[in-house]
C-alpha cells in the first residue's frame, strides 16, 4: 500500500472507526496490532519474504526481555553487536560479502525505522529507563505502527505509551480539522509540488548539454544543484504531514520531523530542523554518550571544548552511513560529518574570540544571517548530489559546465539562496501572525481541489516516496 494515497486514507479511516468503538486499552491495542499486520501484508503475502523481517523483530524482542531481566554489560554488548551486524546483513550493505546475503528477495520496507525503535527499547531497558516491562503485544504495536512504518517519524516508547495504557486523543472537531488540514497539505506536497520540482531538475540536467553560452549553463547548473534538495524536502515533509494528520484520527500523536530547515543558519541548526526524530535519536544514543565518555578521559578543560567537534563528526557520519548501503553514501556521511564539525569548530572559535554575547549579536544581524542561510543551503545541496547521481554522471555534468563555471555557480547559488530565504523567512513570520479562519479554509480547500484534480481527473500515478527505501 502506498503512502500517501486514497487507499491508505480508506484503510486508516476503517482503523479509526474500529479504535473509537471502545475505550478499553486492550481493544485499541488489539485493533492496532491487526491493522499493523494487515498493513504489512499489503506489501507481500509470501511467508518466505516476511521471514527475515520477522526474525529481526523476534531477535529484538528477545534482546529486550534479556535486558529487562539481566542488565549486565556482558549480555548487552554481544546483543547490541548482533543487532547491528544483523541489520547490516539484512539491508545488504556493500561491505558485507555478497556470498553471505540471502538468495531471495524479502520485505525490507521501513526496516530502518523499526530497527531504530528496537535499539531504543533494548538500550533503554539496559539503562533501566523504560516506564514498564514491555509485553509482546505492546512491542509489536509500537515497532510496527503502520502510520510511521514506511518512513518514520521515529517515536520513542515513552511518548507512544499513552495510547497503550491511557486515553487516546479525543476526536474533537478541532482535532479532526487539524488532522484533515495536515493530510491535505501533505498530499499536495507529495503529489503536486515534489513531482514538479523533480521534473524541473531532470529537465535542467538535459538542458546542460544544449544550452548555449556560459550564462545559460550557470543557470542550469544552479538549478541542477538546488532543485533536488527542495524536492526531497517537499516529498519527505509532505509524507510526514500526511501521516501526522492521519494519526490524529486514530488518537495518536506523532512527533514532528521538520521545522523550516532551510531557514537554519548553520549545519548544526539545520539537522535540528531536518529529520528531527533521526537527529534526536542519534544525539541521544550516539552523540551524548560519546561526549560523556571522551570528557571522562580528557582532563584538559581547553580540549573538552573540542570534544563536541569530534563527536558531531562521528554522529553525522553515521547519518550518511544509514541513508544507503553503497560507498557513495559513506561519502555523503563524510561530507555531512565534516560540515557539522566545521560548524561546531567555528562556533567554539568565534565564541572564544568575541564572547557569547557578541557572537549572538553577530548571528542576529540580517546580512550575516542571510549569508549563513545561503551558505548552509548550498552545502546541503552539494552533499545531496550523491542521492540522485553517481560519479560518472557528476563527471559528465562537470565537463559540460567547465571548470571555471563551477565556482561561479556556487557563488550565485549562495547569493540567490540568501536573498530568497531571507524573503521567505520574513513572509513566513508575517503569515504566522495572520488569523483569518475563513481564509485558511479557502486555502486548504484550494489545495484539496488541486490535488484531487491531479490524482483523480488526470489519473496520475501514485507519488514516489524518497525515504521509503530506508
Amino acid at each position: 500500500m502506498n503512502v500517501p494515497s486514497f487507499e491508505f486514507l480508506a484503510f486508516a479511516a476503517l482503523v479509526a472507526l474500529a479504535i473509537h468503538a471502545s475505550d478499553r486499552p486492550a481493544w485499541r491495542r488489539g485493533v492496532m496490532i491487526l491493522a499493523n499486520i494487515g498493513f504489512v501484508l499489503t506489501f507481500t503475502h509470501d511467508p518466505r519474504a516476511l521471514a527475515p523481517f520477522a526474525g529481526l523483530l523476534a531477535f529484538g524482542f528477545a534482546s529486550l526481555k534479556i535486558m529487562e531481566f539481566r542488565r549486565g554489560k556482558a549480555a548487552f554488548v554481544p546483543l547490541l553487536l548482533a543487532l547491528i551486524v544483523g541489520f547490516f546483513w539484512l539491508k545488504r550493505y556493500a561491505f558485507v560479502p555478497h556470498e553471505m546475503f540471502l538468495p531471495f528477495s524479502y520485505f525490507v520496507v521501513g526496516m530502518s525505522y523499526v530497527y531504530f525503535r528496537m535499539l531504543h527499547l533494548v538500550i533503554d531497558a539496559y539503562q533501566d529507563a523504560l516506564p514498564e516491562r514491555i509485553g509482546l503485544a505492546a512491542y509489536v504495536s509500537f515497532t510496527l505502527n503502520f502510520t510511521c512504518l514506511v518512513s518514520g517519524p521515529i517515536q520513542m516508547f515513552q511518548d507512544y505509551r499513552r495510547t497503550e495504557t491511557g486515553q487516546p486523543l479525543p476526536l474533537t472537531w478541532q482535532l479532526a480539522g487539524d488532522g484533515l488540514a495536515r493530510i491535505v497539505v501533505g498530499f499536495f506536497k507529495v503529489s503536486i509540488v515534489s513531482p514538479v520540482l523533480l521534473y524541473a531538475q531532470r529537465e535542467a540536467i538535459v538542458a546542460l548539454a544544449s544550452t548555449p553560452g556560459s550564462f545559460g549553463r550557470v543557470i542550469d547548473g544552479g538549478l541542477v544543484l538546488t532543485l533536488f534538495p527542495v524536492y526531497v524536502y517537499y516529498n519527505f515533509s509532505g509524507y510526514t504531514d500526511f501521516v501526522i494528520g492521519a494519526a490524529k484520527f486514530l488518537g495518536l500523536s506523532l512527533p514532528e520531523n521538520f521545522n523550516k530547515p532551510f531557514f537554519a543558519q548553520g549545519v548544526i541548526d539545520f539537522w535540528g530542523r531536518w529529520h528531527i526524530t533521526l537527529s534526536n535519536w542519534l544525539k541521544t544514543y550516539v552523540y551524548s554518550p560519546l561526549v560523556l565518555s571522551l570528557m571522562r578521559r580528557i582532563p584538559s578543560l581547553k580540549l573538552q571544548a573540542y570534544v563536541a567537534v569530534f563527536a558531531y563528526f562521528v554522529t553525522f557520519f553515521l547519518v550518511g552511513a544509514w541513508h544507503g548501503q553503497s560507498t557513495k553514501f559513506l561519502f555523503f556521511g563524510l561530507l555531512t560529518g565534516f560540515g557539522i564539525s566545521v560548524n561546531k569548530l567555528y562556533e567554539v572559535v568565534m565564541a572564544r574570540k568575541l564572547g557569547r554575547k557578541r557572537y549572538g549579536a553577530l548571528n542576529a544581524r540580517p546580512l550575516y544571517a542571510a549569508f549563513a542561510r545561503g551558505l548552509n543551503f548550498t552545502w546541503f545541496s552539494f552533499t545531496m548530489l550523491w542521492f540522485w547521481s553517481d560519479w560518472p554522471q557528476l563527471g559528465k555534468i562537470a565537463s559540460l559546465l567547465g571548470g571555471a563555471s563551477i565556482p561561479l555557480i556556487l557563488v550565485c547559488v549562495i547569493a540567490a539562496a540568501a536573498l530568497a530565504l531571507a524573503g521567505l523567512e520574513r513572509l513566513s513570520r508575517g503569515l504566522e501572525r495572520l488569523t483569518f479562519p475563513s481564509l485558511r479554509v479557502a486555502w486548504y480547500t484550494a489545495l484539496a481541489v488541486t490535488t484531487l484534480s491531479v490524482e483523480v481527473v488526470l489519473n496520475s500515478p501514485a507519488p514516489h516516496l524518497v525515504y521509503r527505501a530506508f
